[in-house]
């Protein structure tokens, strides 16, 4: 039988990795996971990738709400890929839903509104959008040489892998904002 966790001993400064073989996470109706673990039942489990631009699968933390309503680390699975399939596919899952972002596969234009906002037209994964961005210094940005972030003024994520890779006319639009 599993207990549901009452006491909390919480250390910031402290790593846990956890086990893959003792993590039995479920989805719940409302969207949240619940995740048994070591004989504790933690309940609206939120997975983070802590290196969500360099890895999909690895480096994953997993944090659950205490009854104050805030959010505590659990630990780090180290590698999803040593997660049973059912489970690798239950956090696959999740993650791919709060991390979706669209790639942006070609680039029309920018406009800039001078009033703090441009807006990029753009052929995404999702169809051709016109994405508005505020404060375009912090939200349309490369990280490196060659990927593109963007987070647009509703909170909704873009990215394109290699900018190097577009089409001339689209690089050359880019050229101006990278």
């Amino acid at each position: 039988m599993t207990s549901i966790n009452t006491e909390e001993v919480y250390e910031v400064d402290k790593l846990t990795l956890l086990d893959c073989s003792k993590i039995k996470l479920s989805k719940e109706k409302s969207g949240y996971l619940t995740l048994e673990y070591d004989g504790k039942l933690y309940r609206k489990v939120s997975p983070t990738r802590l290196v969500p631009f360099i890895s999909k699968t690895t480096y994953i933390s997993l944090s659950y709400e205490n009854n104050e309503k805030e959010f505590r680390e659990i630990g780090v699975i180290r590698d999803m890929r040593e997660l049973s399939d059912e489970q690798y596919n239950i956090l696959d899952s999740y993650l791919e839903y709060k991390y979706y972002m669209p790639e942006i596969t070609k680039v029309y234009s920018i406009k800039d509104n001078m009033h703090g906002a441009i807006f990029v037209k753009a052929d995404t994964t999702s169809g051709e959008k016109t994405i508005c961005i505020r404060d375009w210094y912090q939200n349309f940005r490369m990280i490196g040489y060659d990927y593109l972030y963007v987070n647009d003024a509703d909170g909704n994520k873009y990215f394109c892998p290699d900018i190097h890779k577009l089409d001339k006319k689209s690089r050359l639009v880019l050229e101006m904002f990278t």
